[in-house]
């Protein structure tokens, strides 16, 4: 169990276990179900021809006899591929601080009112920029990031 940062914008769902899923941002996500985001790799279920890897394209049980198909081996077919398990987080403020503001790309991105969350949890896997993603447990405190930088700024300086 450890402590966690995370700015949690105002259009996500509730911070709860339950929706602690993270995909790539901008990517939708399957309606109910937020473990699943929408497939990247294929147009709904579509991908590239792929050989079968059980008769090398010569046709068997298993293709069907088609040798292969167009089955997306990203998603299975569905068009949803797996999110990863928990929030998107840092374990230390400034770590949350350095991510907004160090890099260009990313310096204002976070409105003075947004929403961060300081919660209790656990480190579940790793996301797309190698931070950690948690699931939680406890919410300690909702600041505002004006109210957090003004905060944790103060500590770094």
């Amino acid at each position: 169990m450890g402590t966690f940062y995370r700015v949690h914008w105002t259009e996500s769902d509730e911070l709860t276990a339950a929706n602690a899923w993270s995909s790539l941002t901008g990517i939708d996500r399957k309606p109910g179900d937020p473990s699943k985001s929408q497939c990247q790799m294929c147009d709904g279920g579509q991908g590239e021809w792929t050989e079968c890897r059980h008769c090398e394209a010569l046709g068997c049980g298993e293709c069907n006899g088609e040798g292969g198909s167009f089955t997306c081996t990203n998603c299975d077919g569905t068009g949803w591929e797996d999110c990863v398990r928990g929030y998107s987080c840092y374990s230390q403020p400034e770590s949350l601080l350095a991510y907004f503001t160090n890099d260009p790309g990313r310096r204002g991105m976070v409105p003075d009112n947004e929403r961060v969350v300081i919660f209790e949890g656990w480190q579940a896997d790793t996301g797309f920029d190698n931070e950690p993603t948690a699931v939680p447990e406890r919410v300690i405190e909702t600041l505002t990031w004006a109210q957090f930088r003004a905060r944790y700024e103060e500590d770094t300086a």
